[in-house]
């Protein structure tokens, strides 16, 4: 059985961190490299959505499998990169993970995946305090296609309404737990002070 594609968020336009965070320094990587990595081990393919005018990032070593594509329009939300990512994948199911959640684990993302095949589902997410998060996602390429293109052309920016009109199935804790027992996932930067800082 194939495994997914993956998609990674990287076009942000960082407003709140006040510099491009995904290539912030972690662990003496780019912050990107963690969830880039878990994509790496969960799927055959991966596209990383960049703005229109944003250099490519630099890869770590194993990432060959890994492609880049461009935002149409810089700084229109993540659904408007969630579909310019669904337009180059080249499976019939993909993982969507943003560059700053540096918790996302391969462990986890497989077990999204799993379930995704096995509920035959359009979309899987985790569900956290009985509410059902929009990223990471799992997504069945072509009915969410068709529904990010209309949402978009109606002026829905939300990435929430892909996931609510794919009529997302939620994982619930006692199912993600048990990869992932910290809750690593639900981390995401969005300051500077969300990046861990070694105690040394």
């Amino acid at each position: 059985m194939s495994r997914p594609s993956g998609i990674l968020l990287a076009g942000g336009a960082s407003r709140r961190f006040g510099r491009p965070k995904i290539v912030e320094p972690l662990d003496g990587t780019p912050l990107f490299h963690r969830p880039l990595r878990a994509l790496i081990d969960a799927c055959d393919d991966i596209v990383i959505v960049l703005a229109p005018d944003a250099l490519e990032l630099a890869l770590p070593d194993e990432a060959d499998r890994v492609s880049f594509a461009r935002d149409p329009v810089a700084y229109e939300g993540p659904l408007a990169g969630a579909l310019a990512g669904l337009e180059r994948v080249r499976r019939e199911t993909t993982l969507l993970v943003a560059g700053d959640m540096p918790g996302v684990s391969a462990a986890l993302l497989t077990l999204m995946a799993g379930h995704a095949t096995g509920l035959a589902r359009n979309a899987v997410v985790l569900t956290d305090e009985g509410d059902r998060r929009p990223l990471p996602a799992v997504l069945a390429v072509a009915p969410a296609l068709a529904l990010a293109r209309k949402l978009l052309e109606s002026g829905e920016r939300r990435l929430r309404a892909l996931v609510e009109g794919l009529e997302a199935e939620g994982l619930p804790e006692p199912v993600w737990s048990v990869v992932d027992p910290d809750g690593a996932w639900r981390r995401d930067v969005d300051l500077p002070g969300d990046l861990p800082t070694r105690r040394g």
